[in-house]
């Protein structure tokens, strides 16, 4: 009779009942994936209307108008109140985004590091790039549309200069106009924020924040030293390799567009509309028919344009 029995002690099994020797491994994966996610997604994170759904391929985001209907009241006058119009807009789910990795048992047998960590990265860092992709140009169709403006609000707006890439002064005079634009028309919803490529935005670090010939202090938000930017027109910037810049003509339609003239923007939240259906999930899965382990992480999410009037286009050339 055998004495022999199975000792071996399995570290990524959850419990001693459980079937799945990598359950606890997906953890420390998952969590590589999302640290991946969240570094690339903070570009756009504070800039769109996050809005979450149990069921369904859609749903409306609330949108109201604005009237300004003050006058003075006669004694005895009865008061009628007035009207506001209201308004919704449908966010469609986007079809399903996800990215995933194989790795062989024979390459983890043979190889001498790590692979679950750096896939993990491009995993987080792929789906982190088009989904802040997508809102970035929603930001821009934003600032083009000219149709379901509501009420009271002022049709979309853009700036345009054939040196808007090449000079900062140009850029700081499009946001001290974009300021003008946003004020004069009391635009509504959180704190505008300007969004520009990196070549761009050091450009303008290094420009505005020079020093005068006779050692003045900067009197610019630029830094120099650091390479950093801060307020212009008291707008706060950020630096972003999520502009589009190409024409778009494949892929999925609301995201199609020609954005080769597009230098970058200056939104508020209110402009974009996330409707989330489920956000990252991370799977690990053993594949014994093909000796080795699929690494999967997918999304399920659509953008839309929300209030058009809160964005603002910076371009090289008029529409």
């Amino acid at each position: 009779m055998s004495v022999y029995t199975d000792a071996r002690s399995r570290p990524g099994q959850k419990g001693a009942a459980g079937t799945d020797d990598r359950e606890l491994f997906l953890r420390v994966f998952g969590d590589y994936i999302i640290d991946a996610y969240n570094t690339k997604i903070d570009d756009y994170n504070s800039l769109r209307w996050e809005k979450s759904v149990g069921a369904g391929r859609s749903d409306l985001f609330p949108v109201i108008g604005r009237t300004y209907n003050a006058v003075e009241h006669e004694p005895g006058e009865r008061i009628l109140g007035g009207t506001v119009e209201h308004n919704e807009v449908e966010v469609t789910l986007d079809k399903m985004m996800i990215d995933s990795k194989f790795i062989a048992e024979i390459d983890e047998l043979m190889i001498h590091y790590e692979l679950s960590q750096p896939y993990a990265h491009m995993i987080g860092q792929s789906l982190g790039n088009l989904e802040a992709r997508r809102i970035a140009i929603m930001h821009i169709l934003a600032s083009r549309q000219t149709t379901n403006v509501p009420q009271g609000q002022p049709t979309p707006t853009y700036f345009f200069d054939a040196n808007m890439k090449t000079d900062a002064t140009v850029i700081e005079n499009a946001c001290f106009g974009a300021k003008q634009y946003l004020m004069e028309n009391d635009i509504s919803g959180e704190d505008p924020q300007v969004r520009l490529p990196w070549a761009q935005y050091l450009l303008c670090a290094r420009t505005l924040g020079m020093v005068g010939s006779n050692s003045r202090p900067e009197v610019g938000s630029g830094n120099r030293v650091d390479a950093s930017l801060g307020n212009v027109a008291g707008l706060s910037t950020k630096a972003t390799n999520f502009i589009p810049s190409t024409n778009i003509t494949t892929g999925n339609t609301k995201y199609q567009g020609n954005f080769t003239t597009t230098v970058g923007h200056i939104s508020s939240k209110m402009a974009v509309a996330t409707l989330n259906r489920r956000g990252l999930v991370v799977k690990m899965v053993k594949q014994d028919d093909r000796l080795g382990t699929l690494l999967i992480g997918s999304m399920f999410k659509g953008h839309g344009v929300l209030r058009p009037e809160c964005s603002i286009e910076l371009a090289t050339a008029s529409r």
